[in-house]
């Protein structure tokens, strides 16, 4: 059975790019804009974790967190821009779980939640001789073990775990990158080209579709 998660947040672009990355992961996921409409909609969707913002209308975050807390014990990340200490010592005083500052990495998002979820992370892939472990950072090939740094391993992962789908540079942006990230989309194209490298004969399996972006090809 696929986890919940109940998304509280107002800006509907942002909702929406996580609420795709958590979906690709396998989590069921919904939103809610207004804060007033929040418990409602907790009590419809009995959601597993809320990812919730702070500044909301009509209700802020901090007495939607308070009211959660007052009735279920159900893990809460506060997503908010709001950076101060006495923000966060707030938030986890309300009975928060997590503290996170916009902008943000959607991959570390997904990481927390799985932590406090307990889900245990899938973070091992293979193809024919090569191995990716993506806690380490490490690629072996042939026996051979090659270092990746964090953002060619996140674009591998992404690879695959969405083989043989047609990815679009701005796609691969907001997953590798996160929603945060104002560089342009050939920043996309010098990744690739590094992790292809270092993938050696196996980098043939990142076909570009000129135009687009990329795909994993492993057919």
């Amino acid at each position: 059975m696929k986890k919940k998660i109940l998304i509280v947040e107002d800006e509907q672009d942002y909702a929406n790019i996580v609420k795709k990355s958590l979906e690709n992961e396998n989590f069921e996921v919904k939103i809610v804009g207004d804060g007033s409409l929040v418990l409602e909609k907790f009590y419809q969707f009995s959601p597993s974790l809320v990812l919730l913002d702070i500044n909301l209308p009509k209700k802020n975050g901090w007495e939607i967190c308070k009211e959660i807390r007052q009735v279920s014990k159900v893990p809460i990340i506060i997503i908010t821009a709001r950076d101060t200490e006495n923000d966060e010592i707030l938030g986890l005083e309300l009975g928060a779980d997590d503290y996170v500052i916009k902008p943000n990495n959607i991959k570390i998002i997904s990481l927390k939640i799985k932590k406090i979820l307990k889900i245990e992370n899938n973070n091992f892939f293979y193809l024919d001789k090569l191995s990716f472990d993506l806690n380490r950072f490490k690629m072996i090939i042939n026996g051979e073990e090659i270092i990746l740094n964090k953002r060619e391993s996140f674009l591998l992962e992404y690879l695959f775990k969405n083989p043989n789908i047609v990815l679009s540079r701005e796609t691969l942006l907001n997953e590798v990158w996160g929603f945060e990230f104002l560089g342009e989309e050939r920043a996309v194209d010098t990744l690739v080209t590094r992790l292809r490298k270092k993938m050696g004969d196996y980098g043939d399996y990142i076909k570009s579709i000129r135009g687009v972006g990329y795909v994993f090809n492993q057919n």
